[in-house]
């Protein structure tokens, strides 16, 4: 199973995108991605997390792409994984255009083209990133 926990429908993605995803994980299944109140507190965020996954019913091995407010994408992330859930984040790119209108108001358009998903994984330690 494929797993788009997101606020992005599978519905509106690329042919690409779908194929990928159904490579990846064969059906897809939209979670829409919750509303995290700007004011909610480390706990309430946990709890979100915690009942959005128990919630889905996700075995080990499927796939997750789960992209949204970051403090919760982050513990869901975490717990998915921790479960043996594969967790991915798509990867587009961002072509923008812009014009200046009258009065000198800029307008931007931006179209996402996507590219691949690409595994969230534990990085290596630090020391084996930064050398002095």
């Amino acid at each position: 199973m494929f797993y788009n926990i997101s606020n992005h429908p599978s519905a509106k993605w690329s042919a690409e995108q779908l194929t990928a995803a159904r490579s990846l994980g064969g059906e897809v299944r939209d979670v829409a991605f919750p509303n995290v109140a700007p004011g909610a507190s480390y706990l309430e965020v946990a709890t979100m997390a915690n009942g959005l996954v128990l919630g889905l019913g996700a075995k080990p091995g499927d796939v997750c792409m789960v992209q949204g407010e970051f403090t919760l994408t982050y513990m869901l992330t975490w717990l998915l994984r921790r479960g043996g859930c594969v967790v991915v984040a798509a990867c587009t790119d961002r072509k923008v255009q812009e014009r200046v209108l009258e009065g000198g108001k800029v307008e931007k358009t931006a179209t996402f083209e996507f590219v691949q998903f690409r595994e969230v994984v534990e990085p290596p330690p630090m020391s084996e990133l930064v050398r002095p």
